[in-house]
């Protein structure tokens, strides 16, 4: 694992100074080394660390990565309580970059003073910062009669989300605010709310124009990652429950995602040609040898998917990210949430997916046949055992491939959402930076996979 500097960069409420000491204009920063996806990890214990040092509450906006530092931008967490301590005053910007030597850094601190204020994708990076969502906070406690009596905490943020822990008068609520580019979480989750097929968060209040909900804390908690093979039975079975009871709401009526044996057969057409296109100039774009050989395994993917359209299992709902993180065990039961990639798709993709999320779980092979063997005898309405066996194994043979036709739709969102060249400096970089590595490396394993079902 790769291990960078950690730089804090604060700019004032009307960002035109930032955050330094004023020994050297240094910008704070964290004691240790991290790794380059910290920014995935809980940002309170930051932003306490900053407090501590600068004695400035924070919240963080959002995150970078460059050569040699991950980089954490922060809005004031008070706008009134901006009395500093151990040597840390503000400066201007053009003072910082007169009297800063490190080249990076400088790039740093421009695109900060530029991009602040600056995202597509994460609607609380503007000049409003998180006000508007601790406003509509307010409202939204006052009009069901909570109290807020605690100190407000950030336990989230990306570029997927923004989450905070409100104390209340009915113990602890969340706030989250989705990010906008191919995420649909609210308006799914409201949808699966009225089909009242499963048990979800409860949520106290919500907007669908400002992107945000509050919701009562679950209890319980997340599903352990390394449970046994009677736990993954359990949930196995309990989703599958879920997703026969989705049947008879086909088609949904509200936003959701397509991700059909149907439209995959329809993307496969354009896929490998657009895919090639996208990652062009990138870090990780595709030799003409790639290019090839994901044409080659286009068309063998679309042959396999072919010989399944004879077998009539129903299109179900589709979570497109259940694995145990997302997933919570309250009094015994299960709690499947963070809907953000809710659509519609063949059911055996998801199980699919879960599968190969858990398999280091697994004592040996026979441990995963067995869980498939639970989950398909839940379907044997739809067809003998043998066309069920049949067409699981060509959905898992074909698992990256759906990976990688997900990522790719989201790097397209992301490009096409963005009017111009989206700076690396920048809260959406980051995004894209992610997405395009992530894709490409799903990508890659795709085509490497030998495309015979077993």
């Amino acid at each position: 694992m790769t291990l960078l500097n950690t730089l804090f960069i604060l700019p004032d409420s009307k960002n035109e100074r930032v955050l330094v000491h004023v020994d050297g204009n240094r910008l704070p920063s964290y004691l240790e080394h991290v790794g380059e996806n910290v920014a995935f990890d809980e940002p309170q214990i930051f932003n306490d660390y900053f407090k501590n040092i600068t004695g400035i509450p924070v919240y963080r906006r959002y995150t970078f990565n460059t050569q040699n530092y991950v980089v954490f931008v922060f809005e004031l967490a008070d706008k009134h309580s901006a009395t500093t301590q151990n040597g840390f005053d503000w400066v201007s910007y053009d003072d910082f970059i007169t009297t800063a030597c490190n080249a990076e850094i400088l790039d740093i601190v421009g695109g900060v003073k530029l991009y602040y204020n600056c995202s597509t994708n994460m609607p609380w990076v503007n000049a409003d910062g998180f006000a508007p969502y601790f406003k509509w906070l307010s409202r939204a406690c006052e009009t069901n009669g909570i109290q807020i009596n605690g100190e407000i905490t950030q336990v989230k943020n990306a570029y997927v989300s923004n989450v905070f822990c409100v104390p209340t008068s009915i113990g602890n609520v969340y706030m989250k605010t989705p990010g906008t580019i191919y995420i649909n979480e609210l308006p799914f989750t409201k949808g699966l709310r009225e089909m009242n097929i499963n048990t979800l968060p409860g949520w106290v209040d919500f907007d669908l124009d400002m992107n945000v909900v509050l919701m009562n804390d679950m209890g319980g908690n997340d599903l352990p990652g390394q449970s046994d093979i009677s736990t993954w039975e359990d949930v196995i079975l309990e989703y599958a429950h879920i997703q026969k009871n989705s049947i008879q709401h086909m088609p949904l009526e509200f936003e959701h995602y397509d991700n059909t044996v149907a439209a995959i057969l329809h993307k496969l057409k354009t896929f490998p040609i657009k895919s090639y296109e996208i990652l062009k100039g990138t870090p990780y774009e595709l030799s003409q040898d790639e290019l090839n050989k994901l044409l080659e395994h286009a068309n063998a993917a679309t042959t396999l998917l072919e010989s399944i359209n004879h077998i009539s299992i129903p299109e179900t709902i589709h979570g497109g990210d259940v694995r145990p993180g997302n997933i919570r065990v309250v009094n015994g039961k299960y709690i499947f949430y963070d809907w953000a990639w809710g659509g519609v798709a063949h059911p055996f993709i998801e199980i699919v997916s879960f599968l190969h999320i858990v398999r280091r779980t697994f004592a040996d092979e026979q441990t995963k046949e067995i869980l498939i063997d639970a989950y398909l005898k839940q379907w044997l309405d739809y067809g003998t055992y043998n066309d069920l066996k049949h067409t699981f194994t060509v959905l898992a043979t074909l698992r990256d491939l759906f990976f990688a036709l997900v990522d790719y739709d989201w790097v397209e969102a992301i490009v096409q959402s963005c009017d111009e060249a989206i700076s690396p400096l920048s809260a959406d970089g980051w995004l894209l930076e992610k997405r395009n590595y992530y894709f490409a490396n799903v990508l890659r394993r795709f085509i490497e996979t030998p495309l015979v079902a077993k």
